[in-house]
């Protein structure tokens, strides 16, 4: 089949060692199983926010995978006006470029950008082609957020506009995908249904953590950290995955043989940066490749995921420390939550509770055989549940399903249509 893959905010995988995500990995599956997709993504890096290409850009990666990145305005800040300028933009290049090359068998588009995943909706109703609506974030309700409680109401009645966009996205697609129970539920109560066979839960998940060599130009720090407890943050410094409560751990905990590494880079960077400047024990390393990220977490012992205020979300980040068997400790409340809790697999840590954080990182420092039974543990769950190759495997499958399945019902109208017309005419010559 010729399947697209609709998503901005991901690393394209242009080199060696870029970390795949969830597009590129569920790519990887659907060219095993010998089908050829295309990517349509966005020109812009959204974690190192920067332009990839200066244009927009057509290209072959390899055989079966082809990548339309389109250039938007680019942006500084993740939420932000720029931002919704655009995906706006984007939306718009793909409405048009869409209709002028070969027609897909079966559709997948990532929300977010909502007004992206519409577009590509409306294409596959006007062009009879499934479509799959892959849910990420509730955008734009996250919007309602960062604005204060008392004028949500007003900011709701302003963005009715892009609320009626992602109703219709919803209610339009053939099925919907989702990376949390909770989010697919979002998406149901948008399209106004109870939930269907066409619709499924797959989780981000991660590749297992292989460690080949020994090697990274931003790893040189490790010789002196290897007999230190790492405490480890692995992301993009943001508001809304904002590391510097550890700058307050780490002045907390000084005296103790604990280190923490906070590998990324972010609009919050500088700040960060100089803050934790005169801290021995925190080290800021940059942006790390795939390899060097697996050399981090293979000499770490505790993942952190720490949120601002209070939201229900299931970072990539996460996978990434379980697949290296760490205990996690983290700010999310939902499902993740419930998750950690249910199979011991680390702790909850209210948002911007210093106090509270510090006693969960003392108590996996202090209690060996606690920490040991929750290592075991996450590397119990991650084989269960978060393996990436089970997972998009199993994604794969259901993608031909529906493929399939939608194939087979055409066919059926088809022929109805055909037998209709004949009944029709038969009728109408009897009468005469």
């Amino acid at each position: 089949m010729n399947i697209w893959l609709i998503r901005t905010g991901e690393f394209l995988p242009l080199k060696e060692n870029v970390k795949k995500m969830r597009t590129a990995i569920l790519a990887e599956k659907l060219i095993e199983r010998g089908h050829s997709v295309l990517w349509w993504a966005s020109a812009f890096d959204h974690f190192k926010k920067k332009w990839v290409f200066k244009r927009d850009t057509d290209l072959k990666i390899k055989k079966g995978l082809r990548i339309i990145a389109l250039k938007g305005l680019g942006y500084k800040g993740n939420i932000s006006f720029s931002r919704f300028i655009d995906h706006r933009i984007i939306a718009s290049k793909f409405r048009k470029l869409a209709r002028k090359i070969q027609r897909p068998d079966i559709v997948i588009a990532s929300t977010p950008p909502y007004d992206l995943a519409f577009q590509a909706v409306r294409f596959g109703r006007d062009s009879n082609i499934p479509v799959l609506v892959d849910i990420r974030d509730e955008w734009p309700d996250l919007f309602l957020s960062v604005v204060p409680e008392a004028h949500r109401k007003f900011f709701r009645i302003l963005l009715a506009g892009e609320f009626r966009l992602i109703k219709k996205a919803m209610r339009l697609a053939d099925g919907l995908i989702a990376i949390m129970e909770s989010l697919l539920h979002w998406g149901l109560r948008y399209a106004g249904r109870s939930v269907s066979l066409k619709d499924k839960l797959f989780y981000l998940g991660s590749k297992r953590t292989i460690c080949n060599n020994e090697r990274g130009k931003n790893l040189n720090f490790l010789d002196s950290i290897r007999n230190r407890f790492i405490i480890v943050f692995i992301g993009t410094f943001g508001q809304n995955n904002n590391p510097s409560i550890l700058i307050d751990c780490a002045e907390k905990l000084i005296d103790y043989n604990i280190c923490f590494v906070l590998a990324g880079d972010g609009e919050l960077f500088n700040e960060i940066q100089a803050r934790s400047s005169a801290l021995p024990n925190i080290i800021l390393p940059g942006w790390l490749n795939q390899a060097e990220m697996d050399i981090l977490l293979k000499h770490s012992h505790v993942g952190i995921c720490p949120a601002p205020y209070i939201r229900s979300a299931f970072p990539n980040k996460v996978f990434s420390y379980l697949s290296a068997n760490l205990p996690v400790i983290l700010s999310f409340h939902g499902e993740l939550k419930e998750i950690i809790e249910k199979y011991r697999i680390g702790f909850y840590s209210p948002p911007s509770d210093v106090d509270g954080l510090v006693s969960c990182i003392k108590k996996l420092y202090n209690e060996r055989v606690l920490y040991k039974t929750m290592s075991e543990n996450a590397c119990r769950i991650f084989n269960e549940k978060f393996d990436a190759d089970k997972i998009y495997e199993e994604y794969a499958g259901h993608i031909e399903r529906i493929a399939h399945n939608y194939k087979q019902e055409q066919r059926k109208i088809k022929k109805d249509n055909v037998y209709k017309k004949i009944k029709k005419n038969y009728l109408k010559n009897c009468r005469c």
